[in-house]
């Protein structure tokens, strides 16, 4: 089994999210300087990606765009173990900061007259995002809107506290993941469509709904 794409892919992800983080630190790291470092490198990755699938050969252009669809046909115990792994790895640390994280959400500088190191907390949880995120979308592929679509919804469950929200977007994805990876088995009888498709047909119209309704509480 080649394991070129996922490696590449966790890679990919590591160097993207220290690229979000080393620029968000020219302005100290502000929550508007985060998104537009990384709608800047979402289009520097996607030239790149470009250039990938224009020099590949048929059969690894073939594994790319099978990577891109997002697919869970190609999950196997070797790979479950891995992303237990990190997973295991990664949920002390969350635990640890769970009281960080509630404080941050009242802004920077409260969260600093509580007594948060706000840029040590961001910088910890951008190794976990790129740890946790760059190990699953290698080997399942970019399987959007989950981690768009499932934290809103664990939100309007539980709210803002992090001992809470966590496990509860942990669940959410899951069930939104598990749910879409039965819609793609059944929506064509005969045929598997890419579980990503599904995802996204789930997620924008949702995401939509959540700008329509103006619930600024949610975010």
């Amino acid at each position: 089994e080649a394991w070129g794409i996922p490696l590449m892919a966790f890679l990919f992800a590591g160097i993207a999210c220290a690229g979000v983080y080393g620029i968000g630190q020219a302005r100290e790291s502000s929550p508007e300087m985060l998104v537009l470092a990384g709608i800047a490198l979402l289009f520097l990755f996607q030239a790149l990606l470009a250039l990938l699938q224009f020099v590949a050969s048929p059969e690894a252009l073939q594994q790319i765009v099978f990577w891109l669809f997002g697919s869970l046909q190609k999950a196997s115990w070797s790979k479950l173990w891995i992303i237990t792994a990190v997973l295991v790895a990664c949920i002390p640390v969350l635990v640890a900061d769970v009281w960080r994280l509630t404080a941050l959400k009242l802004g920077d500088e409260r969260a600093r007259g509580l007594g948060v190191d706000v840029r040590r907390l961001r910088l910890r949880s951008f190794v976990l995002i790129s740890a946790l995120t760059g190990v699953a979308v290698a080997f399942v592929g970019t399987i959007g809107f989950v981690g768009l679509v499932a934290p809103h919804i664990a939100r309007m469950l539980v709210g803002e506290d992090q001992r809470s929200f966590l496990p509860a977007s942990a669940l959410s994805g899951a069930l939104l993941l598990s749910l879409a990876s039965i819609a793609s088995k059944t929506v064509l009888p005969g045929a598997i469509v890419p579980i990503g498709i599904v995802t996204s047909l789930i997620g924008v119209p949702f995401f939509v709904w959540l700008i329509l309704r103006n619930r600024r509480a949610f975010w």
